[in-house]
């Protein structure tokens, strides 16, 4: 039996997912049909990552459901993070480009809809990872609201510690770390370069259920994970307030 589904309070040393459980971990209750079209693109993506990328990994997963997040400097970073930890959801955005999209529908992520075009009526991705969650499952989520290349973090939206919070499980930082930060774009990505990843587990927080705690805990956990730079916003600060909450405003529902 493959070591990716262990004790709820045990850790994994680090390591690549082989293509035994990349298949192995295909969620069973999805029906038939799907799984049978799904089967050989995880194949050909699993492929993908491993030839296209030089991967490397440090750190030990805690087991059990848990809430993951990472910086996410790079376009394909949702996709990339499954080969330290199959298993996991990732939340992702609508993305233009169609080849993500089948990329994520053979993840299995879950999509939101900001900047969706054609716009679609609401999904509440928050309400299904919340539940995947409390169903035993783990979601890997990017708390600065999607693709983020500056070394800087900018202040996240609240639905990872939420998450973790309402469904009483612990939040575990996975630093995604660029040979060359923030890695190559679509148009000038070579797969014969093979450009390098480290993917580094970090701390694993319990949330204390104050949002504004919570928030600055997780990124510190994640600045150090990955050497970026986290500086808590002050009042005078103006961060996008559709994408982002400073100390004092409300906790949107996401």
């Amino acid at each position: 039996m493959s070591d990716w589904a262990t004790g709820d309070a045990e850790t994994t040393a680090a390591r690549v997912a082989t293509l035994r459980d990349a298949l192995t971990i295909l969620p069973r209750a999805r029906p038939a049909l799907v799984r049978l079209v799904r089967t050989p693109l995880r194949v050909i993506l699993w492929l993908g990552l491993r030839t296209g990328f030089r991967l490397r990994t440090e750190g030990r997963r805690r087991e059990g459901p848990a809430v993951i997040v990472s910086t996410h400097p790079h376009v394909a970073d949702g996709l990339v993070v499954l080969v330290v930890d199959p298993r996991m959801r990732p939340v992702a955005r609508w993305h233009r480009v169609p080849l993500l999209r089948s990329g994520m529908w053979v993840a299995d992520c879950i999509i939101t809809t900001a900047e969706c075009h054609p716009p679609r009526p609401h999904r509440p991705a928050f309400v299904h990872g919340l539940e995947h969650v409390r169903a035993g499952g783990r979601v890997w989520i990017a708390p600065e609201g999607g693709w983020q290349p500056e070394p800087n973090l900018r202040y996240p939206r609240t639905g990872a510690v939420r998450m973790a919070a309402m469904a009483g499980v612990p939040l575990q930082v996975l630093g995604v770390v660029h040979e060359r930060h923030p890695g190559p774009g679509l148009a000038t990505w070579r797969p014969w370069r093979r450009p390098g990843i480290l993917l580094r587990w970090g701390p694993v927080l319990t949330m204390t259920g104050d949002v504004e705690r919570d928030i600055d805990r997780m990124m510190t956990a994640i600045a150090e994970t990955t050497g970026s730079t986290w500086n808590p916003p002050t009042r005078d600060d103006d961060p996008d307030p559709s994408e982002h909450r400073r100390p004092g405003q409300p906790a949107p529902d996401r």
